[in-house]
């Protein structure tokens, strides 16, 4: 692998979607019109060109709106572009399973 990274498999923890607010652009609500149709958006003077909708933390959610009792993703083909460059085994992924009491997520190989 390039610059010795060590591939990781996601387990499906659902600890990144539990744990880090998650605030996605419009072009995402766009793709995915469930974003548009179901997550808040942004206050007018929080807004960016990234953060537009706002999945998590919402009132009465767990997790990211999205995020399936399985802690499987409703959305994962049309996903927001924040959770697609978010890795399995990164430093944030680590944090995350670490917040929710999980052990640290072992590489694949």
């Amino acid at each position: 692998m390039e610059n010795n990274e060590v591939p990781y498999n996601c387990d499906a923890c659902g600890a990144c979607c539990r744990t880090f607010p998650i605030r996605v652009s419009k072009q995402d609500g766009e793709r995915e019109p469930r974003i548009a149709e179901h997550a808040l958006v942004v206050p007018a003077w929080e807004r960016s060109e990234e953060h537009y909708y706002h999945l998590h933390p919402l009132p009465f959610c767990k997790g990211c709106l999205f995020l399936g009792e399985d802690n499987l993703c409703s959305v994962y083909e049309t996903r927001p572009q924040v959770c697609r460059r978010f890795a399995a085994g990164s430093a944030q992924c680590q944090e995350a399973r670490a917040r929710k009491g999980l052990q640290r997520l072992k590489a694949a190989i």
